[in-house]
């Protein structure tokens, strides 16, 4: 499995599947930015900036000159969200909510991305540098996400609190999962 990931078809397919992901991704938003002022529309759509970030990444990996940072930041970004949307659609079923087609093709579609960062991710040359602009920008994300309000739109507002939470949980998560990936290298 991990041989086939490396393989140009393989890559230039997840190349057009995360871009045409992207284009839904920032579509599905469109609301949310018509609403948000100034700068912080750049914060909003976390999960299509992710897999933006990633097309990017295979971009670059496709032509030969990779970017370590570039990729950390996507493959970190696509493990963090993928699973929040998971968890968010999940706790959405389990609070009684209205669970459909929408949310399964959300918690399968960004289960998908969470896949595709953890594949990737254990093949980036990682330097203390990449990890703290990683962990740095994760953290100004959470912050700016829920003590501004931009976060992404629930599906209930009682969901508030899980949201927060689990977005903080695993921003801890994958902080050190890339630290011990770090020193496991160095």
């Amino acid at each position: 499995m991990i041989k086939i990931i490396k393989k140009p078809y393989f890559l230039w397919t997840l190349f057009f599947v995360n871009l045409i992901g992207s284009i839904y991704g920032f579509y599905w938003y469109h609301q949310q930015l018509l609403e948000t002022q100034g700068i912080l529309k750049l914060f909003v759509p976390d999960s299509p900036t992710a897999s933006l970030l990633f097309t990017l990444a295979l971009f670059m990996m496709l032509t030969k000159k990779p970017k370590p940072l570039l990729s950390l930041i996507a493959c970190g970004w696509l493990i963090k969200y993928g699973l929040w949307a998971v968890i968010i659609n999940t706790h959405y079923y389990f609070i009684g909510g209205n669970y459909t087609f929408t949310n399964f093709h959300l918690t399968l579609s960004h289960l998908g991305m969470a896949a595709e960062g953890f594949l990737f991710i254990n093949d980036i040359v990682i330097n203390k540098y990449h990890l703290i602009s990683l962990i740095s920008l994760m953290i100004i994300s959470d912050i700016l996400d829920y003590k501004l309000g931009i976060h992404p739109w629930l599906f209930a507002q009682s969901q508030l609190k899980a949201a927060a939470f689990s977005v903080a949980v695993l921003t801890s998560l994958i902080s050190l999962y890339c630290i011990w990936l770090y020193k496991k290298r160095y």
